[in-house]
């Protein structure tokens, strides 16, 4: 994964356009807007994204980053593999639920989850993948312990929180999710 570049006018400019995504959603934010909101110029915005998609991605990369920090202050990486997933699992649920943009875009425009292609280096994927290859490298579980392979677990992971996250009416809790999740992913 590419670092993402830490200018000011780039926060600024990410920060807004989640403010945006929270109040109003995906399909009506435009570059000119974020910029507007950030305060600075429309080249500018521009100039770091390129395109609306340039800044989606940007936006989805960071929120997987500050998303993977959050897990790894909540989670004991030390514990024993199925409650190390079991708890990364439910870690992340815990976050998207007090996730603004992510709750709105869920709620009012579930098509950007289910249809998102971003570009990870060279490839363009869509979000389930994007998110698992992101991740695999901060999967601290022992390969030795997995059923699959790290990133087609990681994968196995996203999907049954993605689909948790889109339906959030269940009569699994996020525990029982959580467990599912690492009995599917865990060998023995």
């Amino acid at each position: 994964m590419r670092v993402m570049p830490s200018t000011r006018s780039f926060d600024a400019m990410v920060k807004s356009a989640l403010q945006l995504i929270a109040c109003s959603g995906v399909d009506s934010l435009t570059l000119s807007q974020v910029a507007a909101h950030a305060q600075v110029s429309r080249a500018t915005a521009y100039r770091e994204f390129g395109d609306k998609d340039g800044l989606i991605g940007a936006i989805a990369r960071r929120e997987i980053e500050l998303m993977l920090a959050a897990v790894r202050a909540d989670i004991d990486p030390a514990a024993d593999p199925s409650l190390l997933v079991a708890s990364i699992v439910v870690s992340v649920l815990r976050y998207l639920r007090r996730h603004d943009a992510f709750t709105y875009v869920r709620d009012h425009e579930p098509q950007w989850l289910l249809n998102a292609v971003l570009a990870v280096g060279d490839s363009r994927m869509n979000l389930v993948h994007t998110v698992a290859t992101i991740v695999a490298p901060a999967v601290t579980v022992d390969a030795a312990h997995l059923r699959l392979p790290v990133l087609q677990s990681t994968e196995v992971m996203v999907r049954a929180i993605l689909s948790h996250s889109l339906i959030p009416d269940s009569a699994l809790t996020d525990q029982e999710v959580g467990e599912a999740v690492a009995h599917a992913v865990i060998a023995g």
